[in-house]
């Protein structure tokens, strides 16, 4: 391969290339392209091919002006969103956990999925979006014998809420309105009272 310096096409005024060699015309602008066409018309016998050969720095800055990064970017809003599933998913590991419906049915002694789907509705059995929206069901809240802790409906009324990560997040952390206990232990000792005044003035701070 040769480079010619200067114009091209002086330089090649009056040269026969030998048998199997060729002439390409190399730019690195596209925009050029069309003006060479130009230039070399009726100056050459015949226009073989005109190659545009883009450098890849040149190709990385057309995709940049091309995709602006930026646009992708969640907002603050976004993140903050995002945020609150890590913290959520946060709670319930350190809350030990979750059973899928199968694992309760049996901790349930086979008790049917209508029944648990009736309990889920009304409060009284805590269950978690969990894989591919799944209902999981948070470990804290069942006895050693399989039953459920009492007074979860009354606890979630009295939180003002319908989002289960909340309850979830007040059962599970400990609280000074309750001398730093937290709510789910409180329960299953019987002191439910306690539990429902911490719970009102948690749901009145959120209101």
């Amino acid at each position: 391969m040769f480079t010619m310096k200067g114009d091209p096409i002086k330089a090649l005024s009056g040269f026969k290339l030998p048998a199997g060699a060729h002439v390409a015309i190399v730019s690195e602008k596209p925009e050029s392209v069309s003006a060479i066409r130009k230039s070399v018309r009726g100056r050459v016998a015949r226009v073989i091919e005109v190659i545009e050969r883009v450098s890849r720095h040149t190709q990385g800055e057309r995709k940049q002006q091309l995709v602006d990064k930026s646009a992708f970017e969640p907002d603050a809003r976004s993140r903050a969103m995002l945020e609150g599933v890590r913290i959520a998913q946060q709670d319930l590991r350190e809350a030990g956990g979750a059973y899928d419906l199968d694992e309760v049915r049996t901790l349930m002694r086979g008790v049917s999925r209508q029944a648990i789907d009736k309990r889920v509705q009304d409060g009284s059995l805590l269950a978690v979006p969990g894989p591919s929206n799944r209902r999981s069901y948070p470990t804290l809240q069942f006895n050693r014998d399989g039953t459920v802790v009492a007074g979860l409906k009354a606890v979630r009324e009295a939180l003002q809420t319908s989002n289960t990560w909340t309850v979830l997040n007040f059962l599970s952390h400990p609280d000074v309105r309750l001398g730093n206990r937290r709510a789910i232990e409180l329960l299953r000792s019987g002191q439910l009272d306690l539990v429902l005044e911490a719970a009102r003035r948690h749901g009145e701070q959120g209101a």
